[in-house]
């Protein structure tokens, strides 16, 4: 029930808040997209880079300039310390955390664009009813959308895809078919069910569903086929389309939804 006695504006099926029209009392504050705070410790990680950068260049300016005065003037020996050591100890650590946050991002995923850009658009799109599309607009996941379904959780998982987006940057570069956006990409592997277990395993909603479905075929969902590497029972089995093909994308054209198959 809302706090003003209606249930009007939630829809019990999805689980969704129905859009408020114009007029209803309620002000419009242009927050359609998820909030996004500043000040966390990406933001901090990107200035201090940017600001280690232009140290490192304006110290290897000083000690050029200073060379030509003087070899052995102490304060060109400060500034080379400066350049060549203490900003670069501090600048590998904390730019490749900065590289490696900043590309979980789903603005990153999508530069690039005619690869990417039906799954982003799709994904984003309130009226598509793609499994991507219904966590992004349900806020299941609140940020990184994109790497929090394509990257398996611990250090290595996630280094791993990290290892597997270098080879996307090759395919972008030399222009395959898939990155063009010409030919279908498809997944390097079997799609495990650890990103979705990870989060919805233990829900009240998950546990409920359909009189305890989910309970009923919990060791095949956990199982993999030892042959294959495959689940015994893959959650996309019951729960797809994940995203759009680029079949469909180009049949209903760019702003066209993807209902359920």
């Amino acid at each position: 029930m809302a706090a003003n006695g209606s249930d009007d504006l939630l829809d019990a099926d999805n689980d969704v808040l129905a859009p408020v029209t114009a007029g209803a009392g309620v002000p419009s504050v242009g927050i359609e997209q998820p909030f996004h705070g500043t000040g966390s410790a990406v933001d901090w990680a990107v200035s201090t880079t940017t600001v280690l950068a232009i140290a490192m260049i304006a110290a290897a300016l000083a000690s050029l300039v200073l060379g030509r005065r003087e070899s052995r003037s102490p304060v060109l020996g400060m500034v080379r310390l400066l350049g060549l050591f203490a900003c670069p100890l501090f600048l590998f650590p904390i730019g490749n955390f900065a590289t490696f946050e900043t590309s979980k991002r789903v603005e990153f995923c999508a530069t690039c664009h005619s690869a990417m850009d039906p799954y982003v658009n799709d994904m984003r799109s309130p009226e598509s009813r793609t499994l991507a599309a219904r966590h992004f607009a349900n806020r299941y996941i609140q940020n990184d959308q994109c790497f929090a379904c394509h990257a398996d959780y611990g250090l290595f998982g996630e280094a791993k895809a990290k290892i597997r987006g270098l080879r996307h940057v090759y395919y972008w570069l030399s222009r395959t078919p898939q990155a063009l956006g010409t030919e279908q990409i498809s997944h390097f592997g079997p799609y495990q069910n650890t990103p979705c277990l990870t989060c919805h395993a233990g829900s009240k909603r998950f546990l409920e569903a359909k009189h305890g479905v989910h309970r009923d075929v919990a060791a095949d969902l956990t199982a993999r086929d030892p042959t294959t590497g495959k689940p015994v029972r893959a959650c996309l089995q019951c729960h797809g389309p994940a995203h759009v093909t680029l079949e469909q994308w180009k049949l209903r054209g760019a702003n066209a939804p993807v209902m359920d198959e």
